[in-house]
């Protein structure tokens, strides 16, 4: 098996957070395609903790007129380090916004799916590693 040197830029915000008239996370969504990014993902929490929580129980609270809630949202996008930097102004243009942005480093598997994602994307090979970083 060989393994493969990635970064994944996770960032936490809630849904009604707004990057002009659309929610930031679909803001972002559509400027990390616009870039070629690798892939992300956006889920939605049940309960979150921190500053901006309306519930004394960390629950997001129902807003009536909308009928939705705000939940919290993580964000999740993988690709290499020098393309995820490449959506670094984008999050300074932004820094206004209710968002938290970390970057992890990962150790992946190096698959076919991973491989032919690459090609698709129109990016080198990437750089394997015998052994993964533990």
């Amino acid at each position: 098996m060989k393994f493969i040197k990635l970064y994944e830029l996770k960032i936490f915000t809630a849904e009604d957070v707004l990057c002009g008239d659309e929610p930031f996370y679909k803001a972002l969504f559509k400027e990390a395609r616009r870039l070629g990014l690798g892939g992300g993902t956006m889920i939605r929490a049940d309960a979150g903790f921190g500053r901006q929580v309306r519930g004394n129980d960390g629950r997001a609270l129902p807003v009536f007129f909308s009928g939705s809630y705000n939940l919290p949202l993580i964000i999740e996008l993988v690709d290499t380090k020098e393309n995820l930097a490449t959506l670094f102004p984008f999050l300074e243009k932004n820094g206004d916004r209710h968002f938290l942005a970390v970057i992890v480093p990962l150790t992946a598997l190096h698959t076919k799916y991973c491989e032919e994602s690459g090609k698709i994307l129109n990016r080198p090979p990437m750089p394997l590693m015998d052994e993964p970083d533990v």
